[in-house]
């Protein structure tokens, strides 16, 4: 079958709008908002699902219960598609996990991360020597009972996730004790993953340190 001129240009036409499309459904609450809005726990999971569904480097497994009733997820995103910590250790990769929204009102880490896996997802080379885990939000209900008043310093998102969680716990204390299932599932998690690099997410609350980053 051959097409008229017109056709053609409106095959490239349809073309180019199809692939617009499809980037803008990958913008994150945030970037939407021009960085006035931060996404909701079922956005921000929603997100990883379709980037999983999209991309044969990334899955997304349950990971055990939260305080909330609702499950603490893993996102891992592997170029090899191997999937298994301990074939990527034999093969020599460095394997990361980042976890984000121990304070939901911090959500920085939050949307960085899913822009970070949706940039890696969408690249043809990507970090091929490193494996990166992501859990998307720790203290879910925390990220579910979303407020506008409870960071009175903190200038935007105009609404955010409450620093406790489903028990009011502050889960920021609770890596050792273990009172809560979010603690007890990110063991299970820690304990699976074992990275050669752990980095958990937060943001200063609008105070004004000497210094953007402090690490232990």
């Amino acid at each position: 079958m051959r097409l008229h001129k017109s056709s053609l240009v409106l095959v490239v036409i349809l073309g180019v709008l199809g692939t617009l499309h499809s980037q803008d459904d990958w913008l994150t609450p945030f970037e939407k908002s021009g960085g006035k809005e931060t996404g909701t726990y079922n956005e921000v999971i929603s997100f990883y699902q379709s980037l999983a569904q999209s991309s044969e480097s990334i899955s997304m497994i349950e990971m055990g219960l939260t305080d909330s009733g609702e499950p603490l997820h893993l996102v891992v995103i592997d170029h090899d598609q191997d999937f298994d910590f301990s074939v990527s250790r034999e093969k020599g990769k460095k394997i990361l996990l980042i976890n984000n929204g121990i304070h939901p009102g911090e959500p920085d880490g939050i949307e960085s991360s899913m822009m970070l896996a949706r940039d890696l997802a969408q690249s043809k080379e990507g970090y091929t020597d490193i494996v990166l885990a992501i859990i998307p939000i720790y203290n879910v209900g925390g990220a579910l009972n979303r407020n506008q008043f409870s960071r009175a310093n903190q200038n935007g998102p105009r609404e955010y996730g409450f620093r406790g969680n489903a028990r009011n716990y502050d889960l920021n204390r609770d890596f050792i004790k273990s009172d809560t299932r979010n603690a007890r599932s990110f063991y299970a998690i820690f304990h699976k993953v074992r990275p050669h690099l752990f980095i958990d997410t937060h943001v200063s609350n609008g105070a004004d340190y000497q210094y953007n980053i402090t690490h232990l």
